[in-house]
């Protein structure tokens, strides 16, 4: 895939998904993917918005789960005014987009993911994240539509791509980062043996600790030998004395 998938956590109004879609549509994105949509899928109401992206809405894949919806890519940014409560890179659009397209160049799978209207996205989401996009917005009213925020990030796509988005497939160099499938069977894993170790105390801070391993290793740029070696520690540990 030559270019990002764009995909919506938990949207609620039809309508949004599709302006969504006819504004991927103008600036030559094509791969939309959606998180349980609120009011259920297909949407009438969001093939009539669509206008002329009505292919995109036809060709739009759900997943009940945002682990199902990014387990075949390889970076996932994140899209939040939310972004010093985490530890990972924060870029405004354009800058987002240039990394995207080098990423996408080096032969990587990317999404960009948004979340739900009424509350963007969670925790557990911006953990699951490479990096995150932060769209610059006034002080006095920081809110964004979701389709337009969609559209701020479709048009630095199709902004900073050589001939309106095509990328010479000669000059791909195949430099990858694991498919998020793989990071998230070795921090399941990890876990586990954690778990046994008991690592998770106290009660209250279970959850924290959690969110904290999944934003670490989920953040990380890891290729292949990478996940080898962290699952070859683990094995290491876990052999009796």
């Amino acid at each position: 895939m030559s270019k990002p998938h764009i995909i919506l956590s938990r949207p609620q109004l039809g309508e949004n998904i599709g302006a969504a879609a006819r504004i991927m549509y103008n600036f030559g994105l094509q791969s939309l993917r959606l998180i349980s949509p609120r009011d259920g899928w297909p949407n009438k109401k969001a093939a009539t918005v669509s206008s002329g992206g009505g292919s995109l809405i036809d060709n739009a894949i759900t997943y009940s789960n945002l682990n199902d919806s990014i387990h075949d890519l390889n970076f996932v940014f994140s899209t939040t005014i939310r972004s010093r409560k985490y530890s990972k890179e924060v870029f405004n659009p354009e800058e987002g987009i240039k990394f995207a397209k080098k990423l996408i160049k080096e032969g990587n799978s990317v999404g960009i993911l948004f979340g739900s209207e009424r509350a963007g996205l969670n925790k557990k989401e911006i953990s699951c994240s490479n990096a995150i996009i932060s769209i610059p917005v006034s002080e006095k009213f920081k809110s964004i539509n979701l389709s337009h925020a969609v559209g701020i990030i479709s048009y630095e796509w199709f902004k900073n791509s050589k001939n309106n988005g095509e990328e010479k497939t000669d000059e791909i160099n195949k430099f990858q980062y694991v498919k998020k499938i793989h990071v998230e069977k070795f921090v399941l894993k990890l876990k586990s043996q954690l778990q046994k170790k008991g690592y998770f105390w106290p009660d209250d801070k279970v959850d924290s600790l959690n969110l904290n391993i999944d934003n670490l290793f989920h953040g990380l740029e890891l290729t292949k030998p990478n996940l080898k070696t962290l699952f070859g520690i683990i094995k290491a540990l876990d052999k009796d004395k």
